[in-house]
């Protein structure tokens, strides 16, 4: 007995994803990159991103590429200047790095390196690791009754103005695990390191532009 099989696409290495769509609809985004994970694939983003033009724009990204690093995806970006003095380099460091050859590229990706900056929730805590050169270690245990305050924080770039999110996020970035972008915005830094990369996957860099 024979079997007739359809043809099927080929499988394409690189996703890509444009900011018309991503500003349309930033969670959808965010999914996109989510559903990524364990399927061989990079994610490119084909316009040059500026920080510190919008601040909802710098939100998404920082959670983008957040989400890229968790999933080990590896993602294909440049960088068309220079971050702005309101956003430290040592900030987004932990985040997968821009491929292009200017300086500040180039410190990016000689200081970033894979799990530096983590979270990972266990029975009734979190836990915060941050090894990120350029400033202090920490290794923070946010206790039980932040827990919840601390998940409605890293699932939203729009934390709320009162309560437990509001005093939790204000200490996290007087420790440099969260940045604020604007009276509206702010962001965790960590990403959630719930996952192992598949055994023999090396997540491969993006070398700059030659």
């Amino acid at each position: 007995m024979r079997t007739l099989s359809a043809s099927h696409p080929a499988w394409p290495e690189t996703v890509e994803l444009d900011f018309g769509r991503i500003d349309a609809d930033p969670d959808g985004a965010l999914r996109v990159v989510a559903e990524l994970a364990g399927r061989a694939q990079r994610l490119r983003l084909p316009e040059p991103f500026a920080f510190g033009e919008q601040a909802h724009r710098d939100a998404t990204m920082v959670r983008l590429l957040a989400a890229a690093a968790a999933a080990f995806v590896p993602v294909d970006w440049t960088l068309r200047k220079s971050l702005p003095d309101t956003i430290p380099e040592r900030a987004l460091c932990h985040l997968p790095p821009p491929r292009d050859d200017g300086e500040p590229g180039r410190r990016w990706r000689e200081a970033h390196d894979t799990g530096i900056c983590t979270y990972r929730y266990g029975p009734g805590f979190v836990l915060i690791h941050d090894t990120r050169p350029g400033g202090p270690i920490n290794r923070v245990h946010v206790e039980a009754g932040w827990v919840d305050a601390f998940r409605t924080l890293a699932g939203t770039d729009r934390p709320p103005a009162e309560g437990a999110a509001a005093d939790l996020v204000d200490q996290l970035v007087a420790h440099q695990l969260a940045l604020r972008l604007d009276d509206r915005y702010a962001v965790v830094l960590p990403y959630h390191a719930d996952r192992r990369p598949p055994p023999g996957l090396a997540v491969p860099s993006v070398k700059p532009c030659p």
